[in-house]
């Protein structure tokens, strides 16, 4: 799920990314300011009056030149506009072509992690059903062991102890690797009540062989001891069973 989130956030970055481009160059434009020049008009030169000698008293007239004024037109460059269809839907096309990818990348990575999930699951029911099996072979070794006023054979017990630490071990590894909280809880509890039971056994064994010979309370609550913690383990195989969906596998 945290992986999914982090895809869905990098889609809306990318999506934001592509709109803020798109709007950008939309109002994107070049303006030229309008220029405007006038010729300023020409002067008009003062009349030139030329003195007659005193001899001669003569007038001439006064001659009077104006140029002619001239003003420019003025000069308008209308803005100049850099946007067309073409540019404006670029971003587009690329904000659809990420979406894709992005889309196709995480159609394959969840598959892969459901393809993951699923191999892990049929893993654990498998370890799950030879671990079941040996848990009530072990069981049944338990209660084949002497009964009281029987000799016992040392190799015998001996290879019954390695037995169920071989199996409360199996069931500890079932635990670590169970695909949810339910299926763990439910393999370590077989594991505790598995080493309860051997235990009771055991203490029930010593207080028989004792050098005192036990009282006859003493011996009850031993059996009552031993018969509590099989009853325990048979519970919590008949959890493991269900929870593991044994009787659902092919055996």
């Amino acid at each position: 799920m945290t992986l999914m989130r982090g895809w869905l956030l990098v889609l809306c970055l990318v999506a934001s990314a592509a709109l803020a481009m798109s709007g950008g160059s939309a109002r994107a434009q070049t303006t030229v300011p309008g220029e405007t020049t006038t010729v300023a008009p020409a002067t008009t030169e003062a009349p030139a009056t030329t003195e007659a000698p005193t001899t001669t008293p003569t007038t001439s007239a006064p001659t009077t030149t104006v140029a002619p004024s001239t003003t420019t037109t003025p000069i308008t460059v209308a803005p100049a506009t850099s946007s067309s269809s073409g540019s404006s839907s670029t971003p587009w096309i690329i904000l659809i072509v990420v979406l894709v990818v992005l889309a196709i990348v995480l159609v394959i990575i969840l598959m892969r992690m459901r393809r993951s999930r699923r191999r892990v699951e049929l893993a654990w029911h498998a370890d799950a059903a030879r671990t079941y099996d040996n848990a009530v072979l072990v069981r049944s070794m338990l209660d084949d062991e002497a009964r009281p006023g029987e000799p016992e054979d040392p190799t015998h017990r001996a290879t019954v102890r390695d037995r169920v630490e071989a199996v409360a071990a199996s069931l500890d590894r079932l635990a670590a690797n169970a695909p949810d909280d339910s299926r763990r809880q439910s393999a370590a509890n077989a594991a505790e009540s598995l080493r309860g039971l051997a235990f009771a056994c055991e203490a029930e064994r010593l207080l028989r062989e004792a050098p005192t010979a036990p009282t006859g309370d003493q011996l009850a609550t031993a059996d009552q001891t031993r018969r509590a913690r099989a009853g325990e383990f048979d519970a919590a195989l008949a959890d493991l069973r269900q929870r593991a969906h044994l009787d659902d596998q092919p055996r």
